[in-house]
Parts: structure tokens; sequence; C-alpha cells
């Protein structure tokens, strides 16, 4: 399924009903999980458990718990590939660029935004089962 007919069918905020299955890690007040729309193999979002939209309405101790799975997933990144690219995303669905009404760090190896690898127009969703086999990969590797 393309990417955007999900978004537009989407009724309810996907990282506030993640299941224990889809979690890579977490702490009390975030979580690191595999994107469900990669741009790339092995590209990872956090997420704060709260569900927040804007930077400024966190609180101290929730940027304190997604900074550390940000670091996480780049020192697990950085074991595969060279560069990887922290992309964050806050605002409503009306915002430019903005897909989830959640705020959300992107972690994206390799890839340089604006890169022509990538064809936003026809991104994917991956099928539950091929996100179950992305999430278990990624897992014996942690």
């Amino acid at each position: 399924m393309l990417y955007k007919k999900y978004l537009k069918d989407m009724k309810s905020c996907p990282f506030c009903e993640l299941s224990k299955d889809e979690i890579l890690r977490q702490n009390d007040l975030a979580i690191l999980t595999m994107a469900r729309a990669p741009y790339v193999k092995d590209h990872l979002l956090i997420v704060p458990k709260r569900h927040v939209i804007k930077l400024n309405k966190m609180t101290s101790e929730e940027k304190d718990a997604v900074e550390k799975l940000v670091y996480y997933g780049m020192n697990k990144l950085h074991r595969r590939y060279k560069d990887v690219t922290v992309l964050y995303k806050e605002g409503s669905k009306k915002g430019v660029g903005k897909s989830i009404d959640h705020l959300h760090y992107h972690l994206i190896p390799e890839l340089q935004i604006g890169s022509s690898k990538v064809n936003w127009e026809t991104r994917k969703l991956a099928s539950d089962e091929k996100y179950r086999e992305m999430v278990e990969g990624f897992k014996d590797r942690l």
C-alpha cells in the first residue's frame, strides 16, 4: 500500500498504538521502533510515549528519554553504516512535509534528505508480515 493512502485512511495515531512486538527498545517515556514506511533499510523512529506534537510541549524528562534512545539507535546503526541522518518531525498533518500528528525522530542510514534515491510519491507501507520480518531482523542484530 502506498504510504500516502495509509495516511489518508488513518483513523488514529499509530505511534500511540505500538504493540510490544514493534518496540526495539524503550524507557519510561520514549520508544525506539522501525519505520513502517521506511525510506531505506534499517530506518528507525523514536517517539515519546505521551501523545505530544510540539517539542516545546515536551517535559525535560521526555526530552532526555528521547535523546537517550536517539544515541542508542545511532550507536547501533553506526555499527553497519558510515552516516546516519537524524530528522525531527513535529506539528500537525496540515504542516509542510508532516505525516503523523505525533512528534517523532527519524534515524535514516546512508540517506541525505532530498536524495533522489527516495521517490516520496511512491513510498510504500510495509505489509504486516514484512514489518514483523524487519523488526525481528533488526532485533537479531541488537
